[in-house]
């Protein structure tokens, strides 16, 4: 068996992305155009010709050679041909080459032999069917008797003028993620429109007035709500509860499954719950050979 570190600028990516998906779970997250925009100095591990293939996000510090979740991508690890003993190969390369780890695998890598944590995830599989609980019904009657709209956003300069005005500012200033990772996220925007696999729904009144976005990617296996906001904190509408549903029923012929793209938190989970989803678990592996007093630092 043979492993080739190789940096992005020179991975094959035709071989890459049909690498992912022809494997068994074919998440967005691990697309090179997705990677490219959260992770930008990020490198693949590739088994052979491509058969199997695992994605390496760096940390930006000098000093320290470290693996980390880059932001909004989940569940990367490894994908393709992918058996117990391959698994394994993988990590054992990683653990042995990396002092620091903390990365998320999906769902099918798992290995009784490495120490993993699990975190969990809410998802439709369509093929199992899906139903929505009496209260997301209650919302979906409330929005249409106040006369709450759902449409596509297919205009791509309306969509950058949400992501800039509205979307990216909500997660600095309420969510608190850093303006950096803010600027990752408008270049997935522009990435996964120009793959043809961004669709943003907005709902609004009967007086064309924005009340709720939502961004969702899609590559035609994995369909994946990125995020989303309502324009009033404490919005009563029902335009979330809408909105998804809205585009749970939009992409039922086109992926295999819907992923609502966490979950961890109480009150997302009884919401995704509610809109038919199902809890998923995937994992997460955490090493800190660090020295002292790095080791320290980085707990």
């Amino acid at each position: 068996m043979k492993l080739k570190l190789v940096p992005h600028i020179d991975i094959d990516s035709k071989k890459w992305d049909e690498c992912i998906l022809s494997s068994k779970n074919p998440v967005v997250f691990a697309q090179t155009y997705y990677l490219n925009a959260t992770c930008e100095n990020w490198q693949g591990l590739v088994f052979n010709d491509y058969e199997a293939v695992m994605p390496l996000t760096f940390g930006n510090k000098q000093y320290l050679k470290y693996l980390i979740q880059p932001p909004f991508t989940p569940q990367l690890g490894v994908f393709g041909k992918v058996n117990d003993s391959v698994l394994k190969f993988f990590l054992n390369f990683i653990v042995e080459n990396f002092k620091y780890i903390n990365i998320e695998l999906n769902t099918l890598n798992y290995n009784k032999q490495v120490a993993l944590k699990e975190k969990q995830t809410f998802c439709i599989n369509y093929k199992e069917g899906f139903s929505f609980n009496e209260n997301t019904n209650r919302n979906i009657k409330k929005a249409q008797k106040g006369g709450v709209k759902i449409e596509e956003m297919d205009n791509f300069k309306m969509i950058l003028k949400v992501t800039n005005n509205l979307l990216i500012p909500w997660l600095v200033q309420e969510i608190g993620i850093p303006k950096l990772h803010g600027l990752y996220f408008r270049e997935l925007i522009k990435n996964s429109f120009s793959k043809g696999q961004l669709t943003v729904f907005k709902a609004y009144t009967d007086k064309e007035e924005l009340i709720s976005v939502g961004f969702f990617i899609c590559n035609g296996k994995h369909a994946v709500y990125l995020k989303g906001v309502s324009i009033h904190k404490k919005d009563t509408t029902g335009s979330m509860h809408t909105l998804l549903a809205h585009a749970i029923e939009f992409y039922k012929d086109k992926a295999l499954w819907f992923d609502f793209g966490g979950g961890g938190i109480p009150g997302l989970a009884k919401f995704y719950k509610g809109l038919g989803g199902e809890p998923l678990t995937y994992y997460i592996l955490k090493v800190n050979n660090l020295p002292w007093p790095l080791s320290k630092l980085k707990k």
